[in-house]
């Protein structure tokens, strides 16, 4: 159609009825599967915050801090048991066909088995790594990290197995029943588990929810898959081990920022910072939704990547930008609800870790970009730098500024990554004419 503008599945009709319009935008898989993988985040995100509210409320803030960074630490070890293959799965599974149930298969038995042995390993080794979570090395607490670890990796790889299968749908329901099982067992061991409740209320419901999943995978969803695959191999190897690396920066970045403060601080000032990061990684998600699902619509349709990647960009800023606004009206409000000291000491944090996730928006798409596009060390690149921008400001602002150091580190990197790339690899994507496939691609 020489001349004429076409209207794409996201664009919506001027003038046409409010029902027609959503109707329509619903309708569009780029937008659907991102809400899907949206609504199962915020369910965790709002249950996730009564389940911190509850642990606030019931126990002390010191055993609220070493409890978190618990989690933080078995997070951060099953991320590096994953392999980096939630990013693999969610690129490779939309056009594997048959051969998707031996991927998924091989997958999950590596990393459960990779997963077993790094938890042990960083459990016996605490006192090393982590001193304010030597405890770890003894007694249940050794078990319950290391099988907390390995069923952790598997929770994970089944979102992106579901979305690579375009069976996000799921997705919201599963979350939501582990949040809240995570929530009525965190009330049942407050008097049984004085010291080490949230741990355990959060790591239980993780054996009934793999084990659901893992039969709806491989019971009912990868027997549907009978057509032939396409995927090379060698790409998919090549941007595993580069997004890999990335990946264990990205997790230093994120995870290991509670288990820093309670190493330069006190399990107090770790409470503080941890409920503030945890309602920012909320809003980070989101973008992360949209970007996902940018992928799975990339993989089957590389043409229509530049026109998909412009129309995921508006969105998530959009989101983001509503939701940062709204963070930072009630946020003092939503501390208030743990108690006045995480109000008192996190209000100015949350504010500032809202406004970096923003710029964040670009620094995601940028890492989709790359994986798309199997460029794994351009996404090594990003990551690294992330991680160490993020971690090293961090070190030097908590030591005169605070937990609120922390925030001026996340947001100064964010934004300071998004310029980069909007200079560079998203320029020929998002700027340069044309609806076609984008450079490299």
């Amino acid at each position: 159609m020489k001349g004429a503008q076409r209207r794409t599945a996201g664009e919506l009709p001027e003038g046409a009825p409010a029902r027609r319009r959503i109707a329509r935008h619903l309708a569009d898989p780029l937008y659907l599967t991102g809400y899907y993988l949206i609504l199962g985040t915020g369910v965790s995100g709002v249950l996730g915050l009564a389940f911190w509210g509850v642990a606030a409320l019931e126990y002390p803030p010191e055993v609220v801090g070493l409890n978190s960074a618990v989690i933080s630490a078995v997070t951060l070890v099953s991320g590096v048991g994953t392999l980096g293959l939630s990013a693999v799965l969610v690129r490779y599974l939309p056009i594997a066909g048959r051969s998707a149930r031996s991927l998924t298969l091989r997958s999950y038995a590596l990393t459960f088995a990779l997963s077993l042995v790094l938890g042990l390993a960083a459990a016996l080794s605490s006192a090393l790594w982590a001193p304010s979570l030597d405890f770890l090395n003894d007694g249940w607490w050794l078990a319950g990290f290391t099988v907390a670890v390995a069923l952790t990796t598997i929770f994970t790889l089944q979102d992106a197995v579901l979305t690579g299968l375009r069976a996000a749908k799921w997705i919201p329901l599963e979350n939501s029943l582990f949040s809240l099982a995570k929530l009525v067992l965190l009330f049942g061991f407050v008097a049984a588990l004085p010291d080490s409740g949230p741990f355990a209320s959060w790591s239980v419901p993780l054996l009934a929810a793999v084990g659901l999943v893992t039969l709806l995978i491989f019971r009912r969803l990868l027997p549907l898959r009978r057509e032939e695959g396409t995927v090379d191999r060698r790409q998919m190897i090549d941007m595993a081990a580069g997004n890999y690396a990335g990946m264990l920066f990205d997790l230093a970045a994120t995870f290991f920022l509670p288990i820093l403060v309670a190493n330069l601080t006190n399990p107090t000032q770790t409470a503080y910072f941890f409920i503030p990061w945890m309602t920012s990684i909320a809003i980070e998600l989101v973008a992360l939704s949209m970007m996902t699902s940018l992928t799975v619509e990339a993989a089957a349709n590389l043409d229509s990547l530049r026109d998909l990647a412009r129309r995921s960009l508006r969105h998530s800023l959009l989101l983001a930008a509503v939701l940062a606004a709204a963070m930072a009206a009630v946020g003092p409000l939503l501390l208030q609800f743990f108690g006045d000291g995480y109000a008192d000491s996190g209000t100015s944090l949350l504010w500032l870790l809202a406004a970096g996730q923003i710029p964040n928006v670009v620094v995601v798409l940028g890492i989709t970009i790359a994986r798309i596009q199997h460029r794994g060390r351009t996404v090594l690149v990003v990551l690294a730098a992330q991680a160490t921008m993020v971690i090293a400001l961090s070190t030097v602002l908590i030591e005169t500024m605070g937990i609120e150091g922390v925030g001026i580190a996340w947001t100064a990197t964010q934004s300071a990554l998004a310029v980069v790339l909007l200079a560079t690899l998203l320029r020929p994507v998002l700027f340069e004419g044309g609806r076609g496939q984008a450079p490299g691609a």
